[in-house]
């Protein structure tokens, strides 16, 4: 009875492994490099019925969507310290009571933990979000304010606003990053946009998306019956309508200022070109890069070393993949470069992509060079920092020693001192002269002196 017992509880060992290895996989199968899992926050749940288009082009890309509103109590973003969800859709910015598992330092938080955010922002935008864009260098305009223009506005602007804007890539307007805009965003149909205008700090991991180029634009409440009693917040070319951030740690962060970008009432325009290249990029479809491996050895050999000799001529190589189409390719990138630092960067050299995959490595591209090292001694790093828009970072380094020539390594004749080889050499032979002049000179007047005596 006990074998019985003992052999059905490792049967149901057996299936539960094989369920928990079984969604794991599912989550792999995610169209997004880092994971499928993704939390949805909303003002209402009724909210959920306009952006079924949206959610159901997440659902066939493979994602799971957790559907939870802001002031849910029960919401986690994290279980046992991990994150519980890969990507957060933040569509709730009525809210103003965010439950503390979701409020702005947990969102934040969550960032740094190596989550990604999509934040879609709203003319009723509260405190909250605009407490969490902050912490980015990102300041939303006030409440009940739409960006407005009177010269570049859209034939269905039914309210005479003049709210609904019209974004053209042949006027401007959009950034020309391939890696986050693809050609059906800038070369297809204008994009609609009705919503509220953001102004970005100076923060260098900030890139503007798209923004304002008319200088007839501007920033102001739409109240019926509002009276402007002061300037604009912003105007022009400051007015910013969907930014992006990627932290250093390769989280990445998204700001819309249009809930309506992701509602089903466009479906002439190019608003879902450009919600899939923003979806796609934030949640790390594309332009992700990762190192597969690094390696450095003297000139002629193959095993590393962990300490090399000054003036050693070295080859430095890395493998890099870029994740596009749902695969893992070689990165065709032709910037990345190598320093050799200590303290300052004593040398800096652009590595070569190799054209040829050796056997094996299909799915990345080996940059290589070869070096010398300075003729200085110490602990040095093998340092690549490469860093561009839309790119995930790459930071990636090795710490080698570097000794200087032990004393029976440096050569025995040196061209500059041949002088005084010559000098020694010499003197040398003047001393033996010298010596033999007075060793054999016989002295002939001690002789005669004697004889004299004699």
């Amino acid at each position: 009875m006990r074998r019985r017992l003992s052999s059905l509880a490792t049967s149901v060992t057996i299936v539960l492994l094989v369920l928990l290895v079984g969604f794991d996989s599912h989550n792999v199968q995610a169209k997004s490099a880092a994971g499928g899992r993704v939390l949805v926050l909303l003002d209402n749940e009724t909210d959920k019925a306009l952006y079924s288009q949206f959610f159901k082009s997440l659902e066939d890309r493979q994602y799971t969507l957790s559907y939870k509103t802001a002031s849910d109590p029960k919401v986690e973003l994290f279980a046992f310290e991990e994150r519980a969800f890969d990507h957060v859709i933040n569509f709730a910015p009525k809210t103003k009571n965010y439950d503390n598992k979701v409020n702005p330092a947990a969102l934040i938080n969550f960032v740094n933990k190596g989550g990604n955010i999509l934040l879609a922002a709203s003319t009723e935008l509260s405190e909250t979000i605009r407490d969490f864009a902050r912490e980015f260098d990102i300041e939303f305009d006030d409440r009940e304010t739409s960006v407005i223009d009177h010269f570049n506005y859209d034939e269905s602007d039914s309210d005479g606003k003049h709210t609904l804007l019209v974004l053209d890539d042949k006027k401007g307007g959009f950034s020309n990053n391939s890696i986050i805009l693809s050609k059906e965003t800038l070369e297809g149909p204008p994009v609609l946009y009705k919503g509220i205008g953001h102004k970005i700090g100076t923060i260098p991991l900030l890139t503007r998306i798209a923004w304002i180029t008319s200088d007839t634009a501007y920033s102001y409440e739409t109240k019926d019956g509002q009276v402007a009693d002061q300037d604009p917040f912003i105007f022009g070319n400051e007015i910013s309508l969907v930014s992006v951030l990627q932290a250093r740690n390769n989280a990445r962060v998204a700001f819309v200022g249009s809930l309506e970008l992701f509602q089903d009432r466009y479906p002439k325009s190019g608003n879902q070109a450009l919600i899939d290249d923003l979806i796609k990029w934030t949640f790390q479809e594309k332009g992700v890069l990762r190192v597969t491996s690094r390696r450095h050895h003297q000139e002629g050999e193959i095993e590393p070393l962990e300490t090399y000799r000054i003036k050693d001529h070295i080859v430095y190589s890395i493998e890099i993949s870029e994740y596009v189409d749902d695969k893992w390719h070689p990165f065709n990138g032709t910037d990345v470069q190598l320093e050799v630092i200590m303290l300052d960067p004593y040398i800096r050299r652009t590595l070569t992509p190799l054209e040829i995959q050796p056997e094996g490595h299909q799915y990345s591209r080996i940059f290589e060079t070869h070096l010398q090292l300075p003729d200085v001694y110490g602990v040095f790093k093998f340092k690549v920092n490469y860093k561009r828009p839309g790119y995930s970072y790459i930071v990636d380094s090795v710490t080698v020693a570097v000794r200087p020539f032990r004393h029976n390594e440096y050569p025995r004749f040196i061209l500059s001192a041949y002088p005084y080889y010559a000098s020694a050499a010499s003197m040398s032979v003047g001393f033996l002269v010298f010596s033999a002049v007075w060793i054999f000179n016989k002295d002939t007047s001690a002789k005669k002196e004697d004889k004299k005596n004699n």
